[in-house]
């Protein structure tokens, strides 16, 4: 009597105990993930660890998916791709590069929130998940704001009050002028 063939396990849906133990796999790859991100910043340790290993571990990143996608040896491409995350904080270190400080300057607002601002968006990123009632932007990003701003006529015309008085500073802002600023001076 001829012998029957086995159908391969990849064609059933996993049972409840083996989605249970990806699920597992996948909060623990969050969790370590999450920890990373809040000490290196979000994405940045692949750019800081090097381009040989990022490529690397984006090459592992692209095998967790696809094992997420098919539901097929996701625990083992998670404890792969744990290892990777490890190897990029050591590549990092030996780079030179450094873990967020979370600085950030602070001023009060008129609607009494406190705004800070950091060095870079990996920091405000980090500032803003622990200060949640901040109002935090990075100094990339005021620079924008600012650079938009001086193209409107309030802007300009701050630019030149700042040229011709050295140390003057913004106090108030409107969003609209009432007259065109040329108007007799009153003394």
């Amino acid at each position: 009597m001829a012998r029957v063939r086995k159908p391969s396990k990849q064609h059933y849906a996993p049972s409840q105990a083996a989605m249970r133990r990806q699920q597992d796999a996948l909060h623990r790859y969050d969790d370590v993930v999450r920890k990373m991100e809040l000490k290196w910043g979000v994405d940045r340790l692949p750019w800081v660890a090097g381009t040989a290993l990022r490529d690397r571990f984006e090459a592992q990143m692209d095998r967790l998916n696809q094992a997420i996608d098919q539901m097929h040896d996701v625990e083992h491409q998670v404890e792969v791709t744990l290892r990777g995350v490890a190897a990029l904080e050591q590549a990092a270190i030996a780079n030179g590069a450094e873990p967020l400080t979370g600085e950030y300057w602070e001023a009060p607002m008129e609607d009494g929130k406190v705004m800070a601002i950091t060095r870079n968006g990996y920091e405000a990123g980090k500032v803003a998940t622990e200060n949640r009632d901040m109002v935090v932007y990075s100094i990339d990003e005021i620079a924008v704001i600012v650079s938009k701003w001086r193209q409107d006529k309030a802007g300009q015309i701050t630019d030149i009050a700042k040229a011709m008085f050295p140390g003057a500073a913004v106090e108030k802002v409107k969003t609209q002028l009432a007259k065109d600023l040329n108007d007799d001076i009153p003394f």
